[in-house]
């Protein structure tokens, strides 16, 4: 089952078709309540080296992603999706492993979320925020 935590194969949504599957990522379960989860994007494109990281952007070297079983990665929390718990957008749902490449560690969960309600609280328009059914606030994702 999906928990929050877990990095999970997923086909995030683009801010092109936000209510149809996309590319396949690795997203971030910031929150599981079934039959929906927020999930955050990632990224395994680097970094430019000289660009300031903006709130949210959260940057996995090689060790760190690879404690996750990932290459490194960047992960936007200030990019969101709630999405319904089903196999169109999680295409290894039925998997043993459900899709779940890692599962945060609870330091890392912990920091994640920070970034994420101070996100809310304090700069909830630099959040992009996609659904599975239509664009929304971040308020009707929790």
């Amino acid at each position: 089952m999906l928990v929050e935590g877990a990095f999970v194969k997923t086909l995030f949504p683009t801010r092109e078709h936000p209510r149809r599957p996309g590319p396949f990522h690795i997203g971030y379960c910031l929150g599981v309540a079934p039959p929906l989860t927020l999930v955050a994007y990632t990224s395994s494109q680097p970094w430019p080296a000289a660009t300031p990281i903006p709130l949210g952007v959260r940057i996995f070297g090689a060790k760190e992603a690879a404690a996750l079983n990932q290459r490194p990665f960047v992960l936007y929390l200030n990019r969101l999706a709630k999405l319904p718990i089903t196999a169109d957008w999680f295409p290894e749902l039925q998997a043993p492993t459900q899709g779940i490449v890692a599962v945060a560690t609870a330091r890392l969960r912990e920091e994640l979320l920070g970034v994420v309600s101070d996100l809310l609280r304090r700069h909830r328009e630099t959040i992009e925020r996609l659904t599975a059914n239509h664009w929304q606030t971040i308020s009707d994702c929790r």
